[in-house]
């Protein structure tokens, strides 16, 4: 018997954003995988705006993200190792619709949206959960004092928008 399509509605991603903008993390995923151990990890990401993803990096060299955003607006910033932007891609919209960020890539995202912005996410499974080490150490921890000043510098950052193909 033929597999059936697997489909994902726009009443389950809605559901995504509510339960987002519901969590203490602001943000929430739906695994389209069956499982942590597959080999190719696919998932939808719905992120509120005052949610902090701090920077991190996948050191595995096959570590790699492809990420395209769905609904809304946000920039995905990349950074040297001292924790300088070298990268501030704008997604959704008329810009940036699709990123593949390299293994071992400094980054972090901010929603530029006014709600919610929901994004796919690509990558090599299994799954690894981040170490203490995949956070860069120059960024505040996450629930930290110094979120809102951090999360203020990155949206004030005049870097000129930047693509990975420049």
């Amino acid at each position: 018997m033929a597999r059936m399509a697997t489909t994902y509605t726009h009443d389950q991603l809605e559901a995504l954003k509510v339960a987002a903008a519901e969590s203490n993390r602001k943000r929430a995923h739906l695994n389209t995988h069956p499982s942590l151990d597959s080999p190719v990890q696919r998932l939808f990401v719905a992120m509120h705006p005052d949610t902090y993803v701090r920077p991190h990096r996948h050191p595995q060299s096959n570590k790699w993200e492809m990420m395209m955003v769905i609904e809304g607006s946000l920039d995905v910033f990349l950074f040297d190792d001292a924790g300088a932007i070298t990268s501030r891609i704008r997604m959704g919209g008329m810009h940036t619709r699709a990123l593949e960020i390299p293994a071992n890539t400094w980054h972090s995202f901010v929603v530029t949206s006014a709600t919610s912005a929901v994004m796919l996410e690509i990558k090599e499974g299994p799954y690894i959960p981040a170490t203490p080490q995949d956070f860069a150490t120059w960024s505040p921890e996450e629930g930290s004092a110094d979120v809102p000043a951090f999360v203020d510098s990155l949206r004030q950052c005049s870097d000129p928008e930047v693509t990975l193909s420049e």
